[in-house]
């Protein structure tokens, strides 16, 4: 088998298997198809059983079951799922302030958990009373634990009206919202929808289309209790049918099979993967000689952008809006910028270090985007005063475009630094180098300087004001400043190139400041919400460059200046 077969069969398997293995279970697919209302968007069950899985496991999938196999259990064969190793415990203080057997980072049944609810709850309370930002890990684990065994214990009774049996613990707390919004209300108010136990006890003054729904309902779960699956899928099939002609043309089922495409195929995933092995590939290449190697991890870089790419385009679909209006798609698009960056440098260069800097940025910020998946849907609404393409395309797209051009400036930076330090005797890779961090920087500042104006036009539509001082308007500036700094510094010959290459590395700091510092921690108009943790990362980040950058420098310094004498003896 020749190579190219080799690797297109690689890449083959790269992007079908996953399509493959959620090819089971096709009796789940009307249930996949059904919609519910959560935090007002219409989504498929897919969806919400994956969120809802990731929320309480960090998992998409469940002991090799998709999360809609695992949320068909839970809600028509709830013993079934009562041992399942379900809650994700981060801390190990969390089960010992509970009582519970445990080390370290597990996943918990709800048997185990079950015995120990009173003294959940009671922790639970202790811990809400505290301020948000004073609350330690436990305590913020603890009120998470608190709240997913809330939901998990709501959808374990939303079809209990079946059988007629009760809470498996009545002693639970249980979540006041409709959990398991399914169910249009009557009339013209398609916003309000309601879960099957909302519904039965006033099913006798419900038209007959409702009554119909609720009998499909109870036809299906009885169904996939007895094992019977054809009637349990047509049952679901009808009750779907039967909710889209009670709504609106276009306003039930909307995208949805793109939607569970989506979910199914994971893109961020694949290329994730695609970039780590784009990385893997050009380390191998030191070692390896020949010219295979770095072509096999361009390779990979590109298929990564394309499963990137093809994820981006899905999500704009779905919503119906730019490719970036939270902050895990900030992530999401840094990333992929952040790559078609390093592609295009490694067009001009030809030298390997678009390929590094691409597949370091895009691998890094997809790792992020994940960790912040486990918080909810990533396809939520927006704010009323964000709901605007116009702008979330001007200023929001073109400032992430300025942050990805920053950030790949100061991974360029970072190789120039440990090129000087290692190989001092190679000033044509550092010349090389140094020209492609001072384009890659000045396009940042670019769009970064843009999309701050384009910012300030939308703070005077939205809240009557150009410019505020808000920290995220100022993190923004700061971003600006710093960049101009440079480039008056090299042009008045006050820096050089190792100077730039430094000041490339602070310009991540003051990015990721701007981005993280602000968005995440709870303060101005600007800010997504406090994150526990997040300024201890981000301590930990700012004092390790600020060490990569002082040992970097004081060694390299230290060798010119051993070399400066050394040439001084020699024409001594």
């Amino acid at each position: 088998m020749n190579r190219k077969k080799a690797t297109g069969m690689l890449l083959a398997m790269l992007f079908t298997l996953p399509v493959l293995l959620t090819a089971k279970a096709s009796f789940l697919e009307p249930f996949k198809r059904m919609m519910i209302l959560e935090n007002g968007r219409q989504k498929p069950m897919d969806t919400f059983a994956r969120n809802l899985l990731k929320q309480f496991s960090g998992r998409s999938s469940l002991s090799g079951q998709e999360a809609s196999v695992w949320l068909a259990r839970v809600l028509f064969a709830p013993r079934q799922t009562l041992n399942d190793k379900l809650f994700l415990l981060n801390h190990p203080d969390v089960p010992a302030a509970l009582g519970i057997p445990g080390q370290g980072r597990q996943r918990y049944s709800f048997e185990q958990i079950g015995s120990r609810l009173d003294r959940l709850q009671q922790l639970a309370m202790q811990a809400d009373r505290q301020n948000e930002k004073n609350r330690s890990i436990v305590d913020s684990e603890i009120m998470r634990l608190y709240v997913n065994v809330g939901i998990y214990h709501s959808l374990l009774n939303a079809f209990g009206f079946i059988s007629g049996r009760e809470s498996s613990n009545p002693e639970h707390p249980s979540s006041a919202a409709p959990i398991l919004a399914i169910i249009p209300a009557a009339g013209a108010e398609t916003e309000r929808w309601q879960s099957p136990g909302e519904v039965i006890p006033n099913l006798g003054n419900e038209p007959p289309g409702i009554r119909a729904e609720i009998n499909l309902l109870t036809t299906a779960a009885k169904a996939f209790a007895n094992g019977r699956n054809l009637e349990f899928s047509q049952a679901l099939a009808a009750f779907n049918q039967s909710i889209q002609k009670r709504l609106p043309p276009g306003m039930a089922g909307k995208n949805a099979s793109l939607e569970i495409l989506y979910n199914q195929i994971d893109p961020f995933f694949k290329a994730e993967l695609a970039y780590g092995l784009a990385l893997v590939f050009l380390l191998l290449s030191l070692l390896v000689s020949g010219k295979f190697v770095p072509k096999l991890s361009l390779l990979f870089l590109l298929a990564g952008l394309l499963a990137h790419s093809s994820g981006l385009v899905a999500r704009m679909i779905i919503m119906n809006r730019p490719p970036v209006t939270n902050l895990y798609e900030t992530f999401v698009f840094v990333a992929w910028t952040g790559v078609v960056l390093g592609i295009l440098l490694e067009l001009f260069q030809k030298k390997s270090l678009g390929i590094m800097a691409g597949s370091i940025a895009g691998l890094l910020f997809l790792l992020i985007a994940g960790r912040y998946s486990l918080e909810g849907d990533t396809l939520g609404m927006l704010a009323a005063v964000l709901d605007s393409n116009l702008w979330l395309t001007t200023h929001v797209v073109t400032i992430s475009v300025g942050y990805a051009g920053c950030v790949i400036a100061g991974i360029i930076g970072h190789v120039f630094i440990l090129n000087q330090l290692f190989y001092p005797d190679d000033p044509m890779f550092r010349r090389r180098t140094a020209r492609s961090l001072y384009a890659v920087l000045a396009f940042g500042l670019v769009f970064t300087f843009i999309g701050t104006v384009m910012g300030g036009i939308w703070a005077d539509q939205s809240w009557g004001r150009f410019w505020g001082w808000d920290p995220k308007e100022n993190g923004a500036l700061l971003i600006i400043l710093w960049c101009a700094i440079l480039f008056h510094a090299r042009l008045a010959g006050m820096i050089g190139q190792l100077g730039m290459a430094v000041g490339a590395v602070i310009s991540i700091i003051t990015v990721v400041l701007a981005w993280f510092g602000v968005n995440l921690l709870g303060v101005g108009m600007h800010s997504y919400g406090f994150t526990s943790g997040v300024a201890r990362w981000l301590m930990a980040f700012v004092g390790a460059e600020v060490v990569f950058i002082a040992v970097s420098v004081t060694l390299i310094r230290k060798k010119l200046s051993r070399a400066s004498l050394s040439r001084k003896h020699d024409h001594g």
